[in-house]
């Protein structure tokens, strides 16, 4: 989600909590990045707490109160794999004059300058390892917007595996969590759209289409940018450590191209820290992003996700809590198709109760074209 493209506000929320994005603008600069340091994926970064006065602050939000900058599209470079040098180009999208572009790299500002130009073009260095890189654009009143942000890897990549465990025999395995609809919720304010829906169902016990004979149908309707969750709350305390979530998903073939994105989450809060473990396929940016539960923010792969084929498809997540503090995305298995991440990141604090929940997002596009999703089999195997 965080569409944007021309004329989405970003903002968005995991479960009943909102999250915002860290904004960047400061005065005129340049500078060249740093080696990048604990502010990596892979080191329990991700871009904030930035130090940069042009990145960011406290509470990880820009600020768009008067929503007069709508947008930053990130064009270039792309995410995953680059060389040292990329030529970032970036769009600002509003009826606001831009007054101050700023490129931020690991929360540093490597890039900032007073401008009205609408678009930037400028050329950056990146060292070796894996960074965040992201744009953002402010008026003349200090309000901003930014780009979502990339994962870029300069140089080789470190080992990462793509081979799903095999759970030990004492694990807990829920299956066919779709029927158990006495712990699933509906919530569309909690999604943080662009705009809210009443207009949302779920239905259980589908046979068709369905691979169980026993599927969940989730549908939202609403205007452009519309986001409609739906969560399975488990209350209690779960001190397992190793997640590997399995399910199959369909989408309306009719509405296939008006999905921005289809959102997969799996949560743990335990002692006062959230364990946000979000994914989704980004169909209106084109690839995989994961969730920084510190920074808030969704963070974009170089691993492509298309619109998707007619027909049911299967998703497995390997995922960690590796401790206290920090969590693992370690393997997507789409389709048989492996995928190795190794990206770690930081919990947030919480004053929610220990929890242990999954749940699947459906997020409109400007057309606002009704949207349904089934899944089916969805199995839980901790340990």
């Amino acid at each position: 989600m965080f569409r944007l493209f021309l004329s989405f506000l970003c903002s968005f929320a995991f479960a009943l909590e909102v999250l915002v994005l860290v904004g960047c603008g400061a005065s005129i600069s340049t500078t060249t990045a740093g080696s990048g340091g604990g502010n990596s994926p892979g080191s329990g970064g991700g871009p904030g707490p930035a130090t940069s006065p042009g990145c960011g602050g406290a509470g990880y939000g820009y600020n768009n109160g008067n929503g007069e900058i709508t947008g930053v599209w990130l064009q270039s470079p792309s995410p995953g794999q680059n060389p040292g040098n990329v030529q970032v180009n970036a769009t600002a999208y509003g009826p606001a004059t831009v007054a101050r572009w700023t490129v931020c790299l690991d929360g540093q500002a490597v890039y900032q300058a007073n401008s009205a130009a609408t678009s930037i073009s400028r050329a950056i260095d990146i060292p070796s390892g894996q960074h965040l890189l992201w744009a953002s654009a402010a008026d003349a009143a200090g309000d901003s917007d930014r780009s979502e942000i990339h994962l870029i890897q300069v140089g080789t990549p470190a080992p990462s595996s793509t081979v799903l465990p095999t759970p030990p025999a004492g694990a807990k395995v829920l299956t066919e969590m779709q029927n158990d609809t006495a712990n699933w919720s509906i919530c569309s304010l909690c999604a943080a759209g662009t705009n809210t829906t009443g207009n949302y169902t779920m239905s259980p016990n589908q046979s068709q289409p369905s691979m169980s004979g026993s599927s969940l149908e989730m549908y939202a309707d609403g205007p452009s940018w519309t986001n409609v969750l739906f969560m399975d709350t488990m209350l209690g305390t779960n001190s397992n450590s190793n997640f590997l979530w399995d399910f199959w998903v369909y989408h309306d073939p009719a509405a296939e191209t008006q999905f921005w994105s289809s959102e997969f989450d799996l949560w743990v809060v335990l002692g006062g820290k959230e364990f946000m473990i979000g994914s989704q396929c980004d169909f209106g940016d084109g690839y995989w992003a994961t969730w920084d539960s510190q920074g808030g923010a969704w963070v974009l792969n170089g691993i492509p996700c298309p619109h998707w084929t007619a027909g049911w498809h299967h998703i497995q997540w390997y995922v960690e809590r590796i401790s206290p503090t920090q969590y693992r995305y370690d393997t997507l298995v789409f389709d048989g198709q492996p995928y190795g991440f190794n990206q770690t990141w930081n919990t947030n604090d919480t004053t929610w109760p220990d929890m242990v929940g999954i749940q699947y997002q459906l997020d409109q596009d400007p057309t606002g074209t009704p949207l349904h999703e089934w899944v089916d089999k969805v199995t839980l195997t901790m340990w």
